[in-house]
């Protein structure tokens, strides 16, 4: 009797003992779960310092490579199709996507094209286009460009660069500009020579001139833009200068308060002989473009 009451006890007091076996259970659990919680910073704390040792790699890099792109040279590729220019030292030529469409006849509300029939407002186009004023040229840009500063019009001191000899010069493309409006005046003679251009100097001449000046620049510097046939579709996509972009700070650099044909040949100065009445013709040429001239004697002379 008694035996049977200890054992009912025993079993009893197994089956009260269960909830401390869980609560055991429950301590594993708890210690499961730091040893997890433990890998997971471990983990975060591995992944952090990755980050550190690439960031640290990374940052330096990207601050160097910053740098040597800051410390590219102006209009650095722009430099490597073209032959040496002082203007690519002060100017960084903008350079622009631009849809070209030389097959526009008439142009649209309002806008007329450079080639269209001449008026006043055409005029005004192409003299605003053309119109420049000559730049300053140190004796080592002259050298640069393989040039002979001997036979260069030096400018007064008050325009010298620095210290050096400073010279006249002007930009080609202006030039190139020129002549391709030559062309286009001669295209339309009767509105721009009503009395004939018997009287024109060297006429033809300049007109010949121009044209292989524009033959030179083509050939030099072609596009490589292509265009569909059956129907010619010269409409094309082009990566240009932004010549507004380039003309204002072209402007910033011009002599604008210096008249060429007013500087007088100072005595003793190397001189060189005019060909083709070239003289003549820019005289006509300034007259043409209301300047006024004071002394052409000395234009050409040289330092």
């Amino acid at each position: 009797m008694r035996f049977g009451w200890l054992q009912t006890s025993i079993q009893e007091s197994k089956a009260k003992y269960a909830p401390l076996d869980r609560e055991c259970n429950d301590d594993e659990d708890v210690d499961t779960f730091s040893i997890h919680r433990k890998g997971h910073f471990q983990t975060v704390k591995r992944l952090f310092q990755v980050f550190f040792i690439v960031q640290v790699i990374l940052l330096p890099a990207g601050a160097a490579l910053w740098y040597m792109r800051r410390q590219e040279p102006m209009n650095k590729y722009l430099k490597e199709v073209s032959s040496y220019s002082p203007l690519l030292n002060r100017i960084n030529v903008p350079l622009t996507l631009r849809f070209d469409e030389p097959q526009t006849i008439d142009g649209g509300d309002g806008d007329m094209t450079w080639g269209a029939q001449p008026n006043p407002e055409i005029d005004k186009m192409w003299e605003e286009l053309t119109t420049e004023s000559v730049i300053p040229v140190t004796e080592s840009e002259i050298v640069a460009m393989q040039k002979d500063p001997s036979v260069a019009v030096m400018l007064p001191e008050q325009y010298h660069l620095g210290n050096e000899k400073t010279y006249l010069a002007h930009a080609l493309v202006f030039h190139q500009l020129h002549c391709l409006n030559y062309i286009r005046k001669a295209l339309y003679k009767n509105y721009y020579y009503p009395n004939g251009t018997d009287e024109v100097p060297m006429h033809e001449h300049h007109i010949a001139h121009c044209i292989a000046m524009v033959l030179d620049h083509i050939t030099c510097a072609g596009d490589p833009g292509v265009y569909y046939v059956p129907l010619p579709d010269a409409n094309t996509w082009g990566k240009c200068w932004d010549f507004n972009g380039f003309r204002k700070e072209f402007d910033k650099i011009a002599l604008t308060d210096l008249n060429p044909l007013e500087m007088l040949k100072p005595p003793g100065v190397k001189s060189v002989t005019e060909h083709n009445n070239l003289q003549e013709i820019a005289v006509i040429y300034m007259r043409q473009s209301s300047v006024v001239i004071v002394r052409f004697e000395g234009t050409y002379a040289m330092r």
